[in-house]
Order: C-alpha cells, then sequence, then structure tokens
C-alpha cells in the first residue's frame, strides 16, 4: 500500500482531505511561480512533445490549475485545433458528477440530459461542451464531446453496452481511428482510457471494477426524449491508481504512452492503438495498474 493509502486507512476523512486541500494548494503555488506560456509556446509544445499533426484524433484531459498560461484558457481549444486542421477531431471528457462518484451520482437518480447537463472535468471540458459544433454522446456519466469531422461516428453509439468504456464507446473507437491521448496540465493518474482493458475482459478481469447493480439511468436525447440507458458504475475503493506515471514508465514503451514535464509543468502523450496493445499483453500476463490488496478473491 502506498502513502496515500495508509493515509486513508488510519486518518479521518476531514483529516484526509485537509492533506489533499494543501498538497493542492502546494501544486498550484508551484505552478504560479514558473515563468508563463505564450501561444506559441504552447502551440510548439503541442507538435513537439504531444506530437500533434493536421488530420490528428485527438483526446484531451487538461486540468488548466496545472498549466501557467499568459493567454486565456479557453484559447487552448482554438490552438488545438490549428494543429489538427479541419480534418482532425478533438474529444473531451463530460463527466457530470460533481465531487461525488459516479455510483452515487446515479444513485440519487439524475437525470442526464446531454444538451444541458453541466460537464464537471475541467473549466476547457465544459466550454468545449457548449460549441456549437460540438457533439455529446448519450452516456449518463462517462459522456464525451467531441467536435471534428469523427464526432457523429464517434459519439454515436456509446449509450448501447452497460459497460462505459466498451467497444461501441468513444474511447474504444480511439483505437480503431488511431487517436491520440494527451495530458495537459495533468498526469497520466487521470488517464480515463485504461479502462477499455479492464471492458475488454469483463468479468474475467481480476479486479472488480464495477458495483454489481446494473442502473437504469434516465437520459433526455437531442431530440428531447426520455430514454433510458443502462449502465455499471465504477466501485472507486478498487478503481483508484496508486501511481500510473511510474506503473506506465515501468512497464510501458515510450511510443506507447510517457508523462512529460515541459517548463515544469505536467503533461503526458499517448498513441490509442499502441497502449491498448500493450495494456491487453500485460493484463494477459496479470500485470495490472492496481495493486493486488484489490484483486478479487476466488
Amino acid at each position: 500500500m502506498n502513502l496515500q493509502g495508509i493515509a486513508k486507512s488510519i486518518l479521518p476523512a476531514r483529516a484526509v482531505a485537509s492533506l489533499r486541500r494543501a498538497k493542492w494548494e502546494r501544486e498550484r503555488r508551484r505552478v504560479a511561480s514558473l515563468t508563463p506560456l505564450d501561444e506559441a509556446d504552447f502551440r510548439q509544445i503541442l507538435i513537439d512533445y504531444l506530437s500533434l499533426r493536421a488530420g490528428d484524433l485527438v483526446y484531451v484531459h487538461s486540468g488548466m490549475d496545472g498549466l501557467s498560461l499568459k493567454f486565456p484558457f479557453y484559447r487552448v481549444l482554438f490552438l488545438i485545433q490549428e494543429v489538427i486542421g479541419p480534418d482532425g477531431t478533438v474529444v473531451f471528457p463530460t463527466y457530470p458528477n460533481h465531487r461525488i462518484s459516479s455510483y452515487e451520482w446515479l444513485k440519487q437518480g439524475n437525470v442526464f440530459d446531454v444538451r444541458r447537463t453541466p460537464s464537471y472535468t475541467g473549466i476547457l471540458t465544459e466550454f468545449a461542451r457548449r460549441q456549437r459544433s460540438a457533439i455529446r454522446s448519450l452516456h449518463p456519466t462517462k459522456s464525451v464531446c467531441a467536435i471534428g469531422p469523427a464526432a457523429r461516428e464517434l459519439t454515436a453509439t456509446h449509450h448501447l453496452s452497460p459497460y462505459p468504456y466498451d467497444v461501441g464507446s468513444p474511447y474504444y473507437k480511439l483505437i480503431e481511428g488511431g487517436g491520440k491521448i494527451i495530458g495537459l496540465g495533468a498526469t497520466t493518474n487521470y488517464i480515463s482510457f485504461g479502462y477499455c482493458v479492464d471492458d475488454a475482459f469483463k468479468e474475467k478481469y481480476p479486479v472488480r471494477v464495477y458495483h454489481n447493480e446494473v442502473f437504469k439511468a434516465p437520459c433526455i436525447n437531442y431530440e428531447g426524449e426520455r430514454v433510458i440507458v443502462e449502465t455499471y458504475a465504477h466501485d472507486m475503493s478498487t478503481t483508484v491508481h496508486p501511481d500510473m506515471p511510474r506503473w506506465m514508465e515501468t512497464y510501458v514503451s515510450e511510443a506507447a504512452c510517457r508523462d512529460l514535464k515541459v517548463r515544469g509543468m505536467k503533461f503526458f502523450r499517448a498513441s490509442a492503438p499502441e497502449l491498448f496493445a500493450e495494456m491487453m499483453d500485460l493484463a494477459k500476463r496479470d500485470i495490472l495498474p492496481y495493486p493486488r490488496s484489490v484483486y478479487a478473491r476466488k
């Protein structure tokens, strides 16, 4: 068990939350002390460090508090679009649950409205969701929005499986589309794509990543119709990865995924097809990004 896990096991929840806030504030002060990036700097990072090119399909994890910028945060979306061009498609997570888990959000009986429910996965994702050309997937807890020529196909079938990262999901379609995954002001601790491996194995996976209940979640689609989407919800007692950057560096090739630090700021880049192939091979050899303590007892 890592230090964070030990702290959670012996300290009251209020003390753990206080430690987490203190750590976050230290990181914010550190980032604030860094020399800010201008738009030319940021564009070069997208190209030289994150390997974005014209025509790319790119999934973006973002933490604006982790970046020191000379320009308004919303320009990040437009800079990405400038680099990938009109033939490229950009995708963002747009999860609706705020300060609670997906399981708790579903338990509360919330209605997911694909047009109106806000995204709480960062301010940039909400800005992207509000773009007129954005198309959002109809999933009550793991929706994404996509902008670009591949957006409609990417998002069309997300609601058809109770497994949020199954073959019909936008996440899995990143593999088929040769997609890239990047982190801006974020580390691979936030990479959600790895759950595609969990869902590929389903019940055969050694870790029980979902609660047993299949939720029948009320949703409102683009036509304004009320529909029911069935989904599992992650069990956060088992699915928190203790140190993904270290795991990636230890087991995954640099071509597939790597955390980076540029000008003191945190980024990461990954190739969806290569990362999926390597993580599947590792899983077959029982090398998972989860601690042994959360393996299901047989």
